[in-house]
């Protein structure tokens, strides 16, 4: 009876040993042609049961999920680099086939004294643009690599506010904005950097001009104990689905960058704002789009 028994669990245990081998060889097979189809999105699976090897293959199986997390983030990356060089190769490209055309027009014989006065200022027009441009990109990628230099010191928000309204005083009123101030009465003391600040106001104002029609309302003061400026505005270049790409290096409004715009403005002012410890979002409502700018304030008054 006892070699009968014996027997029985030598059987079951080479049984159960042939199993988990030939388990053991097949998860390997899968996990080789897992590691030479890099496309691949499958995991390894066990055919029989064994505690330890299971615990095993849900590790590998956890590498391999984030080894395809990886490879469609890189892919992500890659495919929106392309994008971003396309754009600026176009953005760059505009400016200086126009340059090039105003100056074969300046070497004809045909082209008069007045004329060739007009060409030049043309041509000085496209070539300061143009190093606006390049400046911009300078610029965002040193913000984005977090080398833009920042001095963040105690300032007061409405006077750089209306500052900046002042130098976009005349084009704001060109363009026919109904204005409407909601400023606050009292200082708006922040933690910021200057300089970064009036960029950010520069850049959120000519957004308005580019992309806004008729009415301009702006908020700036303390809300929901924020220290918060708000500016809405009515649009029709930008849609709904426009909102989650706003921030984008190169998005732009203008589906066929006709209008020289390179959509780095945006860009711009979230990578400052966050670089200062604040934030900005934007919302779109039907036709009104709105964009809150929210500061870091000093601690005294928080």
């Amino acid at each position: 009876m006892v070699t009968v028994l014996f027997a029985s669990a030598a059987i079951l245990f080479a049984a159960l040993y042939w199993l988990l081998r030939r388990s053991t060889k097949r998860a390997t097979d899968q996990f080789r042609q897992i590691l030479s189809d890099p496309l691949t999105n499958r995991h390894i699976h066990l055919r029989s049961p064994d505690k330890e090897l299971e615990a095993l293959l849900v590790e590998v199986n956890r590498l391999l999920t984030d080894r395809q997390t990886d490879r469609i983030l890189y892919e992500k990356k890659e495919g929106e680099i392309r994008r971003q060089i396309a754009n600026i190769t176009h953005d760059l490209r505009t400016p200086l086939t126009s340059m090039l055309g105003y100056i074969e027009l300046l070497q004809e014989e045909t082209t008069s004294v007045a004329e060739a006065s007009e060409y030049l200022i043309v041509v000085e027009k496209r070539a300061k643009a143009l190093r606006s441009l390049i400046d911009s990109f300078y610029d965002l990628s040193r913000i984005e690599a977090r080398d833009y230099p920042i001095m963040l010191q105690k300032i007061d928000l409405q006077v750089l506010l209306q500052r900046a309204l002042a130098d976009h005083y005349s084009e704001i009123t060109a363009a026919g904005f109904q204005v409407n101030l909601d400023l606050s009465d009292t200082n708006c003391f922040v933690i910021a950097d200057e300089e970064s600040v009036m960029r950010i106001y520069m850049n959120v104002l000519q957004n308005v001009l580019k992309h806004g029609q008729r009415s301009l309302h702006l908020f700036q003061g303390l809300k929901d104990d924020k220290m918060v400026t708000i500016l809405s505005n009515e649009t029709i270049t930008l849609q709904e689905e426009d909102i989650h790409f706003l921030f984008e290096r190169s998005f732009t409004g203008d589906r066929a960058r006709s209008e020289g715009n390179s959509g780095l403005g945006l860009a711009v002012v979230k990578g400052l704002m966050e670089q200062m410890g604040g934030s900005v979002h934007v919302e779109y409502h039907a036709s009104l789009f709105m964009l809150c700018l929210a500061w870091n304030k000093p601690k005294a008054i928080m």
